[in-house]
């Protein structure tokens, strides 16, 4: 849907005005736009937006460079969330008796001797082609046969799978048609069925350049450098030049059409490997009840945030403001909107937008994706939630135990909550509810927080947050959040239209929750939705909605106080997944 102009500079003005920052408990006088930087006091017992604010800015630092999984930036992360659960005097429950729990995790490079042969034609690693692989050291192929693959993702038309079964698939890259809206390319049961159609597939290949750029070569977004959970079972993929794919085919590559024949392909391609220390952080305050303390009510959130290769590429650094009005106005969705150049209309107001805001402060470039939303907001979240349970005397004290869990990789494909999950410290069976905290630190009025199932924009407000799967498997499990709500007065105003069957977007299967989920744990993910901010440089602490983020702690909080005082399980009335199946929304 085209954005008329009228809403475009009701945009435009909601931006000049710099879109609004929450006011902060126990800060009489705060600013209309908040701080680059901030230190705050001491955190106290209660939940409260300032002591949100004094963890975000920490754990959403620059010195963070993002968190994410697999470098030392995480492991910088992890082990501030350590010293704090520590801090509380929360029980371990990692590895060996302390509260990390280690993922076998390793980054894979492919050795530069490497080869590709086409019908006598050699290729080198480097110069023609870079490869990842998380299923095996060695790749050979030997006159493997070709088949072209069409655009990557584009799930309409899906060759059957025998069409790909035991050969080199070749794609075109995804590039969004004119008008695109993401129909047909990005639905969860189109996907589903794209992705059992490349099951089959011997070696994935993908045309990435006309030439690899020296800026690859030198590590800045190297497919070949690959970091990887050592159980996954992935395919060998091939980033190739135009040269190489045209040798495959061939023939020229945009003459090709979908399930084409091309050459056989032989290969020599190795790999070294080097670990990566990659880490759950678990600590558990002990319930008061000793028939049911050896049941787990498991709140979490994912520690990790994205690197600047999951997130669509190493650019060069960009201009802050310019870049949050583009989002703002053009794309507010952040990722989860498809890549388009703005209208003229668009175009003017970007501009003029990021003239206000250089009128109050100055140029700052940016390539840092600081994750203040995605999820550092549910990582300070969970802290400040240990901190009530540890030390603020909840009434009634909880019989049941309750787990706090940061889970590592959640961007990587749920890495840390399917480790955890497969190989738990406590006895799955004994987790008898799972709440995931994954982006609760916006949702106001002038955030799209995404969309109904027909398209609709969805937008925040206040007391606004989401609530997906919290009946899927346990209908007692949904009406207790809403009576929580409503008992407590927490004002909170609920919306489900994520939640729906079939949703598009798939936000069901797209976060830590699906893990439990997959093993008959009822879930609840709570989350304030997306922005235009989403996996952007732009996601950083200034942006947060501290108050509004406070209440869904609050809601969290009481909702676990309130599970671990049942008198009997949270009841699972609905049918259980096939925990090695895939997720359906």
């Amino acid at each position: 849907m085209r954005h008329s102009a009228v809403a475009l500079r009701a945009r435009f003005l909601a931006l000049a005005t710099l879109i609004p920052c929450a006011g902060l408990a126990q800060s009489p006088a705060a600013p209309k736009e908040l701080p680059l930087k901030y230190a705050g006091g001491p955190t106290t017992p209660a939940i409260t937006a300032a002591d949100l604010m004094t963890r975000l800015y920490i754990y959403a630092d620059d010195s963070m460079m993002g968190r994410s999984a697999g470098t030392e930036y995480n492991v910088k992360a992890t082990a501030y969330l350590e010293r704090e659960v520590r801090r509380l005097g929360l029980k371990p429950a990692g590895d060996s008796g302390g509260y990390f729990q280690y993922l076998p995790v390793v980054a894979r490079a492919i050795d530069t001797t490497s080869t590709i042969t086409v019908e006598g034609v050699t290729f080198r690693a480097g110069v023609d082609f870079l490869a990842g692989s998380s299923a095996r050291r060695v790749t050979q192929l030997t006159g493997m046969p070709v088949v072209f693959g069409g655009m990557l993702y584009d799930t309409l038309n899906i060759p059957a799978p025998e069409t790909f079964k035991g050969k080199v698939v070749l794609f075109r890259p995804f590039v969004p048609p004119p008008g695109f809206t993401g129909q047909g390319f990005v639905s969860s049961n189109g996907f589903q069925a794209f992705r059992r159609a490349l099951s089959a597939v011997a070696v994935h290949v993908e045309v990435r350049w006309d030439r690899i750029p020296p800026s690859v070569l030198r590590g800045a977004r190297n497919p070949s450098d690959v970091t990887f959970l050592r159980q996954d079972e992935g395919l060998p993929s091939l980033n190739v030049t135009t040269r190489v794919a045209e040798a495959m085919l061939g023939g020229p590559l945009l003459s090709a059409t979908k399930g084409a024949a091309g050459r056989a392909v032989s290969s020599d391609i190795r790999f070294t490997e080097t670990p990566r220390p990659t880490r759950n952080v678990v600590a558990i305050l002990p319930g008061t009840d000793p028939k049911l303390r050896g049941q787990y009510v498991a709140i979490g959130a994912h520690n990790d945030h994205v690197n600047c290769a999951i997130a669509g590429g190493c650019r060069p650094p960009v201009e802050h403001d310019s870049l949050l009005a583009f989002m703002r106005l053009v794309r507010p969705q952040g990722a989860d909107n498809p890549r388009a150049q703005p209208t003229p209309v668009q175009d003017e107001l970007v501009r003029s937008t990021t003239d206000s805001l250089r009128k109050l402060h100055p140029a700052r470039l940016d390539t840092i994706y600081n994750g203040a939303d995605d999820d550092g907001s549910g990582s300070v979240s969970v802290l400040e939630i240990a901190e009530a349970f540890a030390k603020g005397r909840p009434t009634p004290l909880p019989k049941r135990s309750i787990l706090f869990i940061w889970h590592v990789g959640e961007e990587m494909g749920l890495w840390g909550s399917a480790w955890f999950t497969d190989h738990p410290t406590v006895p799955r069976d004994s987790i008898v509810a799972a709440l995931n905290l994954d982006m609760i630190g916006r949702g106001a009025a002038t955030d799209v927080t995404g969309q109904d199932k027909d398209g609709g924009l969805l937008h925040g407000g206040p007391g606004y947050v989401q609530l997906v799967g919290s009946r899927r498997l346990s209908t007692e499990l949904g009406d207790l959040v809403e009576q929580v709500n409503t008992g407590a007065r927490l004002g909170m105003r609920f919306d489900y239209a994520m939640d729906a069957n079939g949703h598009p977007q798939n936000i069901y299967c797209r976060s830590d929750h699906w893990s439990y989920a997959r093993y008959g744990i009822p879930v609840v993910f709570f989350t304030t939705g997306g922005h235009a901010e989403y996996h952007q440089v732009t996601d950083e602490p200034q942006y947060i909605e501290y108050d509004h983020m406070a209440q869904v702690a609050q809601l969290v909080y009481e909702s676990a106080l309130k599970v671990a005082a049942l008198d009997h399980r949270v009841k699972v009335d609905k049918p259980k997944p096939d925990p090695k199946g895939p997720c359906v929304q």
